[in-house]
């Protein structure tokens, strides 16, 4: 068993002289909002299987670890020919390079952009402009240990600032790789979206590793979407199988505003995903999907919170998870509409596939409704592959392997077929590779 407190008293010791070494030129307000997140973390701690949030996670196989801070910040991963290799059309997107957390300019390629488009790492955003408002209103790191951890840890991210009326027509692909060979590593990264009114623009996070050592990614997205405003957000993680990730998705949404966020889990030793959003306008409206290929032992965790607080506004949200071996799915979605948001569209649905006996399910669909004049409903279903299906492929000569890549493919590739021109490609080869073992 692990000592979650001497894990947590780890990540406290580190911060003094990784504060003296790292943090020279942040403002005054920020460095002094990481020391109260911090504190903040030193009052909670790591959080158990006893918090209900994290029932179905247990933390000891990535608290077992000691992660170093100072990891390299260069790399020769050739990003781009690996990026080619996944069907990915680079050249039809921005492309912006982290590595360990850090951003490398030399990988990246950014082409031209619309007048009044700000797409930046975010330390030189900091350094350029005041955003200490936009930090702290969406995602507050109050009980919520990870995200007081990314909130004094955080080296890095993007910050995207789409001005009024604007469309970003590329997309804009952020690419955070995690690379050690001497020691466990850990990478905290923090990512910003402002969409002002009437913009549109669409963004892929794409998490993967190049390891020789365990490493743990905990990431923060925050977005402010303004009325009339469209974000297309796309997280592909791809982490090794060394790899513990650790990510949260909050937005908050005004009038009119269309958020979709999708979630492609297919890495990691253990990772956890969190999508929140709290539609606060009327006519607001939200589109959650993803889906989740668990083999091995690994532990894949999904978790989204609705939260509807403005009249006639609409929710969809659609998972599905295909399991194998020893894995773990979870999924926790939770949908609550307050007593104001009469005429409410909400709806949810999870589906599982189990391949495998020791394969386990988790699912936890949850509506929350304090309104009396709305459409709601959800639903939840995990199963095996249907014995008469593949008995029908077999008795066209059809073996059962070949049989049971197909069907798979049939329920994974409905979430793929859902994404952009883009996305699509990559996302069926990702799901061929996972099916092939290759992944």
């Amino acid at each position: 068993m692990v000592d979650p407190v001497a894990a947590k008293n780890s990540f406290l010791s580190a911060f003094s002289d990784w504060e003296k070494s790292a943090l020279t030129k942040d403002p005054f307000w920020l460095k002094e909002t990481r020391e109260a997140a911090l504190a903040q973390f030193g009052e909670t701690g790591f959080p158990t299987t006893k918090d209900e949030f994290w029932k179905y996670t247990d933390l000891d196989s990535l608290l077992k670890h000691s992660y170093a801070l100072m990891g390299d910040h260069h790399t020769k991963a050739a990003v781009l020919s690996e990026l080619k290799s996944l069907g990915f059309e680079i050249e039809k997107a921005h492309l912006m390079v982290f590595v360990n957390g850090h951003y490398s300019k030399e990988l990246s390629s950014l082409k031209s952009l619309p007048n009044g488009v700000k797409m930046q790492n975010l330390i030189e955003s900091l350094a350029n402009g005041p955003l200490k408002r936009e930090f702290g209103h969406i995602l507050p790191f109050e009980k919520r240990p990870f995200a007081a951890l990314n909130y004094a840890y955080f080296t890095d991210g993007v910050f995207l600032h789409v001005p009024k009326g604007c469309r970003l027509e590329k997309p804009l692909h952020a690419v955070y790789l995690s690379t050690n060979s001497g020691q466990p590593t850990q990478s905290h990264i923090r990512n910003l979206i402002l969409m002002d009114e009437e913009s549109q623009a669409s963004m892929v996070e794409h998490y993967w590793g190049n390891n020789l050592n365990p490493y743990l990614t905990n990431v923060v997205t925050k977005v402010s979407l303004r009325p009339g405003s469209q974000f297309d957000h796309t997280k592909i993680q791809q982490e090794s199988r060394l790899g513990f990730h650790i990510g949260a998705l909050a937005a908050r949404q005004t009038e009119r505003s269309r958020l979709t966020a999708r979630v492609f889990s297919f890495g990691g030793a253990l990772g956890r995903s969190e999508v929140e959003t709290a539609l606060s306008e009327k006519k607001a409206e939200c589109l959650l999907e993803g889906l989740y290929l668990g083999k091995g032992k690994q532990h894949l965790d999904t978790r989204t919170f609705i939260d509807h607080l403005a009249p006639s506004c609409k929710s969809e949200e659609t998972f599905r998870g295909v399991l194998d071996d020893e894995a773990v799915g979870v999924f926790d979605g939770n949908i609550l509409v307050r007593e104001n948001a009469q005429k409410t569209d909400a709806r949810q649905s999870n589906k599982n596939l189990q391949l495998s006996k020791e394969s386990k399910v988790y699912s936890k669909p949850q509506l929350q409704i304090y309104a009396d004049d709305v459409k709601c409903s959800h639903g939840s279903a995990t199963g095996q592959l249907d014995e008469e299906a593949l008995f029908y492929f077999q008795s066209r000569g059809i073996d059962r392997e070949e049989a049971t890549r197909t069907l798979v493919n049939a329920f994974a590739g409905e979430m793929v077929e859902r994404v952009s021109g883009y996305l699509k490609a990559p996302l069926r080869q990702m799901v061929n590779d996972w099916m092939e073992g290759k992944s």
